[in-house]
């Protein structure tokens, strides 16, 4: 059964308050009951003393004189029970209850008789000034004034407590639906993201629990949303890979083929240093390379670990690139601030794959920054250049390998995420250079950064350095 929250706060809270109110009422009933009976004793207790110090006759009119000062009935009855004279009627048989009744002269608001209806508190006092004769004067305080007392002091306090209820109720559904309603849009809103739309919650008025529940389901929805965007880009990533996979496996059967035709072309023609075979024989071989880079893409594969000469990789992959630079007229500038036998450990084709990624698309990246500025060109300013450079890091352990270009850098959109599968902003890219550079990276320990630095943006890689003599 569904208890909605408004009841769930409102109903025990008024349940509460009646008992609250009932609790007090019934406590002043007790307290008017004792304040209100000992006022009517100490005032029976008065008259009686008056009574007995009366020095004159009790007559009719002094009966009614002090009847009308106190509000006390008084009959006087003599020694054989007779009624001489009253303040009220009394009848026959009312008058032997009356007489069965009298008791001693201590007033006690237990003693209580019946007269016309009426009932009254009881009690007696000889009469002074009697004679011979024996004479008792009874004095009746009628019960109605004490009940009336009693009853004022009791339903007004429980008549303001009912009263109070009806406000207390409206206060308590505003404050319980201030509450309720704020819940209610975290509802629909963890239903929406439950629908796969992560649209954030704006952040409530006050600084209360709920604010803070609201941030937690942003941030929940926020977590979400990253997740499910890496899930989708995984699973692209992996279609990827095996569709990739399948091309990459005949790419690399005609490059090898290529390459047979090149040597085999070598030997025929008697040209062992022809540069144009040479610069075919790296391109080829370059390719291999990104072939080899999307064949291992997602693959946590081991390495070959073997000493490599850091100076000689950057030559190599150098290189490499060289003529694609060349062609584009961007120099390469190389900074090599380590000793000659500086070593790293690993595999080194992956290693100048790494490089060569990195190589390329600072091309692309400075081709396109020329692209955009067109009129360096026609001033005669100096064009683009890339830099490579390699030094000890702050460690000592390490190798530090940046590479910086004169591009724009990547977009604010992308640059959280610019080492993570298929991101990219180029309109041909595949977005799996990057991520290749960094897997390569980790797979041999080291850390992979980019930053943007006087108008340039820079790739650090750091690689553990081979401890030597």
């Amino acid at each position: 059964m569904r208890w909605p929250l408004i009841y769930q706060v409102t109903l025990p809270l008024a349940l509460w308050t009646l008992l609250t109110v009932f609790a007090l009422s019934m406590f002043n009933l007790w307290y008017a009951q004792v304040e209100t009976g000992e006022e009517v004793q100490d005032r029976l207790t008065a008259i009686t003393k008056q009574v007995a110090e009366v020095r004159f006759p009790l007559s009719l009119p002094v009966l009614q004189q002090i009847q009308a000062l106190t509000g006390t009935e008084l009959a006087l009855t003599d020694g054989e029970g007779k009624l001489l004279r009253g303040t009220t009627t009394i009848l026959p048989e009312e008058l032997t209850h009356l007489l069965e009744e009298t008791g001693s002269a201590d007033v006690d608001l237990s003693h209580i008789v019946q007269l016309s209806g009426e009932s009254f508190f009881h009690s007696t006092t000889p009469a002074p000034f009697s004679g011979t004769d024996r004479l008792t004067v009874h004095l009746l305080y009628p019960k109605a004034n004490y009940d009336r007392r009693v009853t004022q002091s009791f339903w007004p306090l429980m008549l303001l407590g009912l009263l109070a209820v009806g406000p207390m109720l409206l206060v308590a559904s505003v404050l319980a639906a201030r509450i309720t309603r704020p819940i209610a849009r975290l509802q629909k809103q963890v239903g929406r993201i439950a629908e796969g739309d992560f649209v954030e919650l704006p952040p409530g008025k006050t600084n209360d629990e709920l604010n803070d529940l609201a941030q937690a389901i942003n941030g929940m929805s926020h977590q979400l949303e990253s997740y499910e965007a890496k899930v989708r880009t995984m699973e692209r990533a992996q279609v990827l890979g095996q569709i990739g996979a399948g091309f990459s496996h005949q790419i690399r059967n005609a490059m090898t083929g290529g390459q047979m035709a090149i040597g085999l072309h070598r030997l025929d023609c008697n040209i062992p240093d022809c540069e144009s075979l040479q610069v075919a024989e790296r391109q080829m071989k370059m390719v291999e390379h990104m072939v080899q880079s999307m064949l291992r893409l997602g693959r946590k594969q081991e390495i070959s670990q073997q000493e490599i000469n850091v100076k000689q990789l950057i030559e190599s992959t150098v290189a490499m690139i060289g003529p694609q630079a060349s062609h584009h007229s961007l120099p390469i500038h190389e900074k090599i601030t380590l000793p000659p036998e500086a070593k790293l450990s690993g595999d080194f084709v992956l290693l100048q794959t790494c490089l060569m990624n990195l190589l390329l698309n600072g091309i692309e990246a400075t081709l396109a920054a020329q692209a955009m500025r067109p009129g360096e060109k026609e001033s005669g300013t100096e064009g683009g250049k890339l830099q490579i450079d390699a030094a000890p890091h702050i460690d000592g352990k390490s190798i530090t390998i940046r590479i910086c270009d004169e591009g724009m850098g990547p977009s604010a959109a992308i640059a959280e995420q610019l080492f993570e599968p298929l991101v990219t902003t180029k309109k041909e890219g595949t977005g799996l250079g990057l991520p290749v550079v960094r897997e390569i990276v980790e797979l041999h320990g080291g850390t992979i950064e980019w930053y943007r630095v006087d108008e340039k943006t820079c790739f650090q890689i750091t690689l553990p350095r081979v401890a030597t003599e």
